[in-house]
């Protein structure tokens, strides 16, 4: 049973301020039956939901908005780059060997040990990431360019690649893995998809020779590359567009203390963690 007292203070911790009345409390007391469902009447209030709101927006105003410049190396002599990407290839290979689908979406479903149950529901997500850069165009007043050809960049294992290669006449389908390309395919092949070429990155300089695109599609992909290689591989990208192209990226550009120096990066030891990198804003 609650007693008035657990509504007080339910009052004071969640919502910031005293009961209304004491009549309130006496029936809250009476009618919610313990501690769990009080707690989540008063979290899906319309009044915590406001102040949530508020507060977080404010907070996420002051990190934006408010933080120090990162000091981040972009400039690379070409062996530099040759061994950052080297690096980040190696992660990803080992990746896609033993958590493929984790790496992608890291939610505890998607582990190779529960994949076969949760599968479908993987794949289904692409087709909402592509809905999303559907109804961009739309407000950009942009229209979509069926014949075109399409080039994405870290297709993964093929989670988005299926929704794209239904919109448009071509996609190229991009990774540095090998383990995860190999499953794109063969999931994309299942689907009956004819239209996806898949192109393993084996250099940085290969990028360049994927020639033009009508759209260049990235996302939670950028992120995981050494700053000096996100500078190069999205002036590539955007480069490689059409007259009239769209480029539909996502990278992301602050984390306070976040700092990138290659030589001190090269001189770590190589890791099978996936790494999140920032890509100074500018």
């Amino acid at each position: 049973m609650l007693s008035p007292q657990d509504v007080t203070q339910a009052y004071r911790l969640i919502l910031g301020r005293e009961p209304e009345s004491t009549e309130m409390v006496n029936r809250y007391a009476a009618e919610i039956k313990d501690l769990n469902a009080l707690r989540d009447l008063f979290l899906s209030s319309s009044e915590f939901r406001q102040q949530f709101d508020r507060v977080h927006a404010t907070t996420r105003t002051q990190r934006g908005f408010l933080g120090p410049p990162m000091c981040v190396e972009l400039d690379a002599t070409p062996d530099q780059l040759m061994a950052l990407c080297a690096k980040t290839a190696a992660q990803w290979d080992y990746l896609g060997k033993t958590e493929p689908f984790w790496s992608v979406i890291t939610q505890e479903n998607y582990l190779v040990s529960r994949i076969a149950q949760s599968k479908v529901d993987f794949y289904a997500t692409g087709e909402v990431e592509v809905s999303v850069l559907d109804s961009a165009l739309a407000r950009h007043g942009i229209e979509p360019r069926p014949e075109g050809r399409c080039l994405e960049l870290g297709c993964g294992v093929g989670r988005v690649t299926g929704a794209l290669a239904r919109r448009y006449r071509e996609v190229v389908a991009v990774d540095v893995s090998e383990p995860h390309l190999l499953l794109a395919k063969d999931a994309l092949q299942a689907q009956g998809i004819k239209n996806v070429y898949y192109e393993q990155l084996k250099s940085l300089t290969e990028i360049m020779s994927y020639g033009a695109v009508d759209l260049f599609y990235s996302k939670i992909v950028l992120q995981h590359n050494p700053p000096p290689v996100m500078g190069l591989l999205l002036r590539a990208m955007l480069n490689a567009l059409t007259a009239g192209g769209v480029g539909s990226f996502q990278i992301p550009v602050f984390k306070a203390g976040y700092q990138f120096a290659i030589d001190s990066y090269l001189n770590e030891e190589n890791s099978t963690n996936m790494e999140m990198h920032f890509f100074p804003q500018a």
